[in-house]
């Protein structure tokens, strides 16, 4: 997708439902339901910039 930006709000929607927040993707994750393990994620990334 032409202008899509990665930030902490858009890799939340996508963690927790890959397929619902990006239609037509082909990773086969089912997401992270609980907000904290999707907090986890996102800070461990954070990490690594």
């Amino acid at each position: 997708n032409a202008g899509f930006v990665w930030d902490e709000a858009a890799l939340d929607g996508f963690l927790e439902n890959p397929k619902k927040y990006l239609p037509g993707t082909k990773m086969s994750f089912a997401g992270l339901k609980k907000e904290s393990q999707r907090d986890d994620v996102i800070a461990y990334l954070k990490t690594l910039y």
